[in-house]
């Protein structure tokens, strides 16, 4: 199995250098993400000037450019014969209606386009504190595998959010199901001028069964997805 591997927060993300060790135990992996963090960037492709790949070790490559661009230049050129593309861990949940302005469910869904099997993988945040990232290793190992085991069709794709909780739970239940369709409630306040944005992520409407719901109760929420 040869995976191509991607992210939005940048190449040295370490929610990409896990995604890269799990996989590596199910396959050959190839890295191709953006050099610097472009989260927020939604599915925004690069055509008007060129763009440098730079080798940064083996299988190993930077794009100054998105995660769409990352998934394009793989497939194209870097990595044609990859089996499985699998975008993150991103560092922060890609809930309900987020996936429109996720980046990584965008390079997710650039390779759906493609008819490559493909998933976005994030974690959600209760709060700023660092990730325990060796916790969720073997939770990314367990959904590819799940997934993997499941029937799969042209231009699907899943997006995986996986829970943050106390050290030393056990492993989360994975449950299916569809994206959360209320948005984050949020305001702007004017300060000298200048408009800022308020919201809670947090306190987010949750319709029972959601992904929002699930994630937030503690459990690894699966959303299947088409890419049209």
């Amino acid at each position: 199995m040869k995976f191509l591997a991607t992210n939005d927060d940048g190449i040295e993300a370490p929610g990409l250098a896990l995604l890269a060790r799990a996989l590596s135990r199910l396959g050959q992996v190839t890295v191709v993400a953006p050099v610097d963090e472009s989260s927020g960037c939604g599915h925004q492709v690069t055509s008007r000037f060129p763009l440098t790949v730079t080798n940064v070790g083996p299988g190993r490559h930077m794009v100054d450019g998105t995660p769409a661009d990352c998934v394009r230049l793989g497939l194209l050129h870097l990595a044609p014969d990859t089996d499985w593309v699998v975008a993150g861990v991103n560092s922060g949940g890609n809930l309900g209606v987020d996936i429109h302005m996720s980046g990584t469910v965008a390079a997710a869904r650039e390779a759906a386009l493609f008819g490559k099997p493909a998933v976005a993988l994030s974690r959600y945040r209760r709060n700023k504190g660092p990730v325990d990232w060796d916790a969720v290793f073997p939770q990314v190992q367990s959904v590819i595998e799940h997934l993997q085991s499941h029937p799969w069709k042209p231009g699907v794709f899943w997006n995986v959010n996986f829970p943050d909780l106390e050290d030393g739970s056990a492993n989360p239940e994975v449950v299916a199901c569809p994206l959360e369709a209320a948005h984050l409630l949020f305001r702007y306040e004017l300060q000298q001028g200048k408009h800022h944005f308020h919201g809670n992520y947090h306190e987010r409407p949750r319709k029972s069964g959601s992904d929002v719901d699930v994630c937030f109760s503690g459990k690894i929420a699966v959303t299947q997805l088409t890419a049209g």
